[in-house]
């Protein structure tokens, strides 16, 4: 008996009526961030004149999206845990939309461009702080939307969605904008209308999470979260984390992951120069990175067939590490593509699978805490790595040696989440995955492919009661 292809397990998961309906919600939000992303840098940089002055205002804008995660990351997930997760879902993306609205309002109504840059920064600040929340409580809610043998296909829709798909839509309908408004309509420039378009698809989340999709809704935490203090809860959170095996070495693996990332990015254009190009160089590599990452989200599942996905992780990380290590040594253009492609892989590999495992294995009652956690420390340590290869590279570092440094970390980082969440301990690693890679799909595993495995996850468990 043949396993069904990955055509027919996605159709699968989208006949699930209320996922269906969340997926739809999640496409519309991802293209919502990444034309709002796109828009309103440009929207900042245009109020202004001045190489200088637009370079300040749309990083700034850029900068001010990172900060509500320092500052408020961590208390998204006591809200995620603590209401109603449709309430939470739908509240949210209403103020995003009034939010969203507000920023080409203010360019109409303020005359004075300061003014209107500080607005669409204070807007910004409040988009992302509002995103804390939603992200959390979206991301605890999947696994009760579909039976747990469909999570990692869930996944995939929804990571390949919003890092495959969206982004190059996003940046298709800001260039058909442009393209087509080529002079202000009734006062609105093509920035103006992408920004309004944008607040309109979180109006649309609004309707669909509120009306359409009854499932998410529910008292998360009732009798335990509630009777607390906000304080009491979230340390709760930290310490599950921090005492759970599992849990803890997928949070160190992802935040290794992310880390990494960074650093990649922080060295990227530097990099571009030693390959004898400029920016059109780094944006093929950039691209080259997005388009492995959803390769890696895609086709992982099949490589790998049903290899343990504790190993798995732990692997996807190693080879991300090994491809950003191999960059350094990249004589050309020609081998820094394939090898940028290898490293988005290994990176959307190892995103799909921690995903998975945290909401399969968290209780509903702590997973928004557990998400809220890993994705403040993916933006701390993404925001952190990126300044300071950047800091490296600009004092007299080259970029070859930090890319060498990082995948080496990377590769250890891997190995040791993979050492210590590892379920087959008595099972020759290359053996696995060599058996894993040429099995048939379908075929059932041997004996003693999941010997214990219940016994190791009740061990790795055992932090799940809380005080």
């Amino acid at each position: 008996m043949t396993a069904p292809s990955e055509f027919t397990r996605a159709r699968r998961v989208l006949r699930v009526r209320p996922f269906r309906r969340l997926f739809l919600v999640l496409g519309l939000s991802s293209l919502g961030d990444w034309v709002g992303l796109l828009s309103t840098s440009a929207f900042a940089a245009g109020q202004v004149s001045g190489p200088a002055a637009k370079g300040v205002a749309f990083g700034g804008v850029i900068a001010v999206r990172m900060l509500p995660a320092l500052v408020l990351g961590p208390l998204g997930g006591i809200v995620a845990d603590r209401f109603d997760r449709r309430h939470t879902m739908a509240v949210c993306d209403t103020l995003r939309f009034a939010l969203f609205a507000s920023i080409p309002t203010a360019g109409l109504l303020i005359t004075a461009p300061a003014a209107v840059v500080a607005w669409a920064a204070l807007a910004t600040f409040g988009i992302e702080a509002i995103a804390m929340v939603w992200s959390p409580a979206k991301e605890a809610a999947v696994p009760n939307l579909v039976p747990r043998d469909q999570l990692e296909v869930a996944n995939q829709l929804s990571l390949a969605t919003a890092f495959g798909v969206t982004p190059v839509l996003g940046a298709l309908f800001i260039g058909g904008l442009n393209a087509l408004v080529t002079s202000p309509v009734l006062g609105l420039t093509a920035t103006d209308l992408a920004l309004y378009f944008n607040a309109l698809t979180f109006l649309a989340n609004a309707l669909v999470v509120w009306f359409g999709i009854a499932e998410l809704g529910g008292h998360n935490g009732k009798g335990e979260a509630e009777h607390r203090s906000v304080l009491r809860v979230l340390v709760d959170g930290w310490t599950y984390v921090g005492r759970t095996p599992l849990v803890r070495g997928l949070t160190s693996g992802i935040l290794v992951a992310f880390a990494g990332a960074g650093a990649v990015i922080g060295t990227a254009l530097f990099y571009a120069r030693s390959l004898g190009g400029g920016d059109a160089t780094f944006d093929l590599l950039f691209g080259a990175l997005f388009a492995g990452f959803g390769l890696g989200v895609v086709t992982g599942p099949i490589v790998v067939h049903d290899l343990s996905r504790r190993r798995w992780f732990g692997l996807s990380i190693a080879l991300a590490g090994s491809s950003v290590a191999l960059l350094a040594a990249a004589p050309n253009l020609a081998v820094a593509v394939p090898v940028c492609v290898l490293a988005g892989a290994g990176a959307g590999m190892a995103l799909l699978t921690g995903t998975t495992l945290l909401g399969s294995e968290v209780a509903d009652d702590l997973r928004g805490r557990v998400f809220a956690f890993v994705q403040t420390g993916c933006r701390v340590a993404l925001l952190l790595t990126i300044s300071a290869s950047s800091v490296l590279v600009g004092v007299g570092a080259t970029a070859r040696p930090v890319l060498l440094a990082t995948g080496a970390a990377m590769v250890v980082g891997g190995l040791l989440t993979l050492r210590r969440i590892d379920d087959r301990p008595g099972v020759p690693l290359l053996r696995d995955l060599r058996t894993a890679v040429r099995r048939r799909p379908g075929k059932a595993q041997e004996p003693d492919d999941h010997a214990g495995d219940e016994s190791r996850r009740d061990q790795a468990g055992s932090g799940a009661g809380l005080p």
